[in-house]
Parts: C-alpha cells; sequence; structure tokens
C-alpha cells in the first residue's frame, strides 16, 4: 500500500469515525467520550510503538501535538454543548463548522503526504530538511498519528470539563427551585 493510499484511509476513516459518532446533536455521554478516543489510541499503537525516539523525532511529535491542539480547540470551540432541562441530559450539537475543521485537518495530512509522493520539488525541499534536522521519514506517521490523538483527545477532556460544569448548574438550579418551594 502507497504512503498516500494508507493516509487517505486512515484519515479517512477517522472523520468518518469522528462523522457517524459526533455529527448532528447527540446525548454526550460515556460512549461519546471512550469511542473517539479508542479508535484513535489504536491507530496510535500501531503507529507509535516502533516511533523513532530520538530528541529531533520528539520536538517533531511535540509540533504535531501543539498543531493537534490547535484543530482540537478548534473542534472543541465548533462543538455545541447544553443541559436539556427536561432530561438532564448534556446534548452537543456539531454542524458544518466541526466538519470544516476536519476537512481541512484531514485535507493537510493527505496533501502533505500526495505532496511528497508526486511533487518532486516539494520531496526534495521536506527531504533536504528533515536531512538538516537529522529525521528519518519513520517519524512522518506518528507525527500525523499524534496530530490527531491530540486533536480528539484534547476536544473530548475540554468538553468534559463543561459537562461537569454543566451538569453543576443543572443540579444548582435544581436545588435552588426546590429550596423556593
Amino acid at each position: 500500500m502507497s504512503d498516500l493510499s494508507q493516509a487517505v484511509e486512515i484519515s479517512g476513516g477517522i472523520f468518518a469515525l469522528m462523522m457517524a459518532t459526533q455529527y448532528g446533536t447527540r446525548h454526550f455521554g460515556l460512549h461519546k467520550i471512550a469511542m473517539p478516543v479508542l479508535a484513535v489510541a489504536g491507530f496510535g499503537y500501531a503507529y507509535l510503538k516502533d516511533a523513532p525516539t530520538d530528541h529531533n523525532s520528539i520536538v517533531l511529535y511535540l509540533v504535531g501535538a501543539g498543531i493537534g491542539a490547535v484543530f482540537g480547540l478548534l473542534a472543541y470551540f465548533a462543538t455545541a454543548m447544553w443541559a436539556d432541562r427536561s432530561t438532564g441530559k448534556i446534548m452537543t450539537r456539531c454542524t458544518t463548522a466541526f466538519v470544516s475543521v476536519w476537512l481541512v485537518a484531514m485535507a493537510a495530512r493527505i496533501g502533505f503526504v500526495w505532496a511528497v509522493s508526486d511533487n518532486a520539488s516539494f520531496r526534495t525541499w521536506v527531504g533536504e530538511h528533515m536531512m538538516s534536522l537529522h529525521l528519518t521519514s519513520d517519524a512522518i506517521a506518528p507525527f500525523f498519528v499524534i496530530w490527531a490523538l491530540v486533536m480528539v483527545v484534547g476536544r473530548v477532556v475540554a468538553l468534559t470539563a463543561r459537562s461537569a460544569r454543566l451538569r453543576a448548574e443543572v443540579r444548582a438550579s435544581s436545588t435552588d427551585f426546590a429550596l423556593a418551594r
């Protein structure tokens, strides 16, 4: 399988999973937390267990984590969350803004792999920079996996914190209502 095919399958698979489980109006519960994290962690294990761990590769991974954090925050801000007062359930709604964040992230990953595979001048430029930074091509896949992992986990952590605040507000307003009687 070519690197481009592999990038399309992995990025497309993560995108499809996120859209199938997060897009639209959904109840935010354990399954909405666990499913994306476990799926990306599965990819993570497969690609990170043999990842280079030299200093320069670690720096590259930190850059990937930083990019993932930015995209994770964008995905977080593109997710509406509220407490349904009649059921007490925490709800989320992901719309086209959420899809757009994921499409840009996926297009960036696939575009990079395509350019390295099919554009000789870009491939040369990347190769020269990788050589000057003492990086091997084995560090590229972990970079993208860490990006995706941090993007998913960062959004889930932020939503979980917001969910806890909403639950506390619902409990406080229920208590206030009961005391007012």
